[in-house]
């Protein structure tokens, strides 16, 4: 068992078909889809990955796999933390704590997730693929988790894997002849 881990980009905001091709050109059976702006806290986050996927590959229609998060300007189910903060060792000291507490455990959901960090079962993806919403990004991970749980599919949620999602570090301006500015 192993999981291709993929950070879909397409020019001009095409979410969805980004998705879509990470998908359609991996060769595992689960498949990790990750923002660009993802930073995975837990050394131990591949493993926790094939533990989860262990737990739910049996007999289970298990669609989709995520994670808890905290970070700027996040609003998810999943949240942890509200402290709006870049401190690196802040999130790694909480991912631990979180690992410690809850180590492997998974916990089904009923709701929609943002993608940030999608851990998808290709079987899943086949029957429900990503579709683009609008001219934006917004709402493609979304739809899919909603159409997943109306075909069927179930949600699970790590609750000892943390990551830090730094929303909008794209957006971030950097004054190069001064720097610090």
């Amino acid at each position: 068992m192993w999981i291709e881990v993929k950070i879909p980009y397409e020019p001009g905001r095409k979410l969805a078909d980004a998705y879509n091709r990470a998908m359609k050109t991996a060769r595992s059976r689960w498949v990790l889809l990750l923002d660009q702006d993802v930073f995975l806290c837990n050394p131990r986050w591949y493993q926790m990955c094939l533990n989860a996927i262990a737990q739910v590959d049996k007999g289970i229609k298990a669609g989709l796999i995520v994670c808890m998060t905290g970070g700027s300007k996040q609003k998810v189910l999943q949240r942890v933390s509200s402290v709006d903060s870049s401190d690196i060792d802040y999130h790694i000291s909480l991912a631990r704590s979180l690992y410690q507490q809850y180590g492997n455990e998974l916990k089904e959901i009923d709701t929609t997730i943002t993608g940030f960090f999608m851990l998808v079962r290709r079987q899943a993806w086949k029957k429900v693929q990503f579709h683009a919403m609008g001219s934006g990004v917004g709402g493609v991970d979304i739809d899919f988790s909603k159409r997943l749980l109306e075909a069927g599919f179930t949600i699970w949620l790590m609750t000892g894997l943390y990551v830090y999602h730094r929303r909008g570090l794209r957006k971030l301006k950097f004054n190069v002849e001064k720097p610090g500015e």
